[in-house]
């Protein structure tokens, strides 16, 4: 390799693109390309607002990116979903922070500032569901609803001898 070819590599990588990156930045190069690589190409656009939200890991933002139709409406829903979830409140019932992005991303076309509340209640709710579109529809039944267990049987008859 010659001085001058060696001159001209070393320029070239110093004004790329990915040298150009800002330092306070949280994700690594690679992270990035992984993310936008992955990403929705309408939701590109988005990056920079949802990398701002401290809370989200570059998976979550990620996730985020890749299945949810974004707007600055949902980005904001996001931030203040972020800013409720305690830790120990979440971790004592054996959830993660991802657990909660999954289940935001999963009702984030009904959730607004007025039922952030009820859904954080929802999610603390030890269960596997995901969807809580019922609920969020009309939050005032949901929350007044009573629950009567009924008592079944697997078998009809019993035989005893």
């Amino acid at each position: 390799m010659s001085l001058k070819d060696f001159i001209q590599r070393v320029s070239h990588l110093l004004f790329s693109t990915e040298c150009n990156i800002s330092a306070k930045f949280r994700f690594t190069q690679s992270e990035i390309n992984e993310i936008l690589s992955n990403a929705n190409k309408d939701n590109i656009k988005y990056f920079e607002s949802l990398a701002k939200i401290k809370e989200l890991s570059a998976f979550d933002v990620s996730y985020l990116m890749a299945s949810v139709k974004l707007d600055e409406n949902k980005i904001s829903i996001i931030s203040s979903a972020c800013k409720m979830f305690d830790e120990k409140e979440f971790c004592a019932l054996g959830q993660t922070f991802s657990d909660f992005i999954f289940r935001v991303s999963a009702n984030i076309n009904l959730l607004n500032e007025s039922n952030l509340d009820i859904f954080k209640e929802l999610v603390q709710c030890k269960n596997e569901l995901y969807d809580f579109s019922k609920a969020l529809k009309n939050p005032q039944k949901a929350k007044h609803r009573s629950h009567t267990n009924k008592c079944a049987y697997a078998f009809e008859n019993v035989f005893v001898q």
